[in-house]
């Protein structure tokens, strides 16, 4: 006759168990109020995303007041356009800085590359998340910067005018606003603390790599006279701005949905 009692409680319920834990989505431990008190506090998940965000928004509007008010932020803006003018590149080495410069920010080539990337980071991780981050960064950029583009309607240097209020939206620049959103999210979204694959090496090595890119489209923004040399760092700092947005929407511990796609093998059965 065996004299086994009940089962512990520890059986009944595996959560019960030492060491065994649930954990949802946001990678929270469900016993994190009785753990907290083990080590140091961890910083909060929005705090990076919200210096970041808030230091962005007050350069930006800075660099949009110094605009504004002529100060000295844009005193270099019409001899570099004068010295840059006069070396205008031809030919096929115009076609060629043009198309990296388009390659680089232009939304034409950077929308569908992000979405893309975004989509395919979502299938794999099977949520939402990634979707919404990347909707978010894309929508700060949109909605901010043509608010100030058309707010200020500044012209262009090819025009040979600077002035405000006129046929142009030169500031900040869109080209280079979409380049920083979109190289330093897919950099992110790949190999981030969230992404499809979490690599410390491989997200330094994306980080540098989309620096390079980011920088070349600035650049060759302004030296093929298309923008004003301060509306480089305006576009920088707008990209910045929407990268923070992104950013918290990736870190937001909140319990995103489970997108439960249909597997090859049930497919097959039916």
């Amino acid at each position: 006759m065996s004299n086994a009692g009940p089962p512990s409680p520890e059986l009944r319920d595996p959560s019960r168990r030492s060491g065994s834990a649930a954990v949802n989505d946001t990678g929270a431990d469900a016993q994190g109020s009785d753990d907290s008190h083990r080590g140091p506090r961890a910083r909060p998940w929005w705090l990076a995303p919200a210096l970041t965000g808030v230091l962005s928004a007050a350069l930006l509007a800075f660099m949009t007041w110094q605009v504004v008010e002529r100060g000295f932020v844009i005193d270099w803006d019409w001899p570099f356009h004068e010295y840059v003018d006069a070396r205008q590149p031809e030919g096929v080495a115009r076609e060629l800085l043009d198309g990296v410069a388009s390659l680089g920010g232009q939304r034409l080539y950077t929308l569908p590359i992000v979405v893309a990337v975004g989509v395919w980071v979502a299938w794999k991780q099977r949520k939402i998340r990634v979707l919404i981050a990347v909707g978010s960064g894309l929508a700060t950029v949109f909605f901010i910067g043509y608010w100030i583009k058309f707010s200020l309607a500044r012209t262009a240097p090819h025009t040979g005018m600077d002035i405000l209020h006129g046929d142009g939206q030169a500031f900040p620049s869109g080209h280079t606003a979409n380049a920083t959103l979109t190289w330093f999210l897919i950099a992110t979204i790949l190999f981030g603390a969230h992404g499809w694959r979490p690599d410390r090496r491989r997200f330094r090595q994306a980080t540098v790599a989309a620096c390079v890119i980011v920088f070349l489209a600035g650049a060759l923004m302004a030296l093929l006279d298309y923008h004003w040399l301060s509306d480089i760092p305006g576009g920088w700092l707008l990209g910045a701005l929407a990268l923070s947005v992104a950013n918290a929407v990736l870190r937001v511990r909140l319990p995103w949905p489970i997108l439960d796609w249909p597997s090859t093998r049930s497919s097959q059965r039916h």
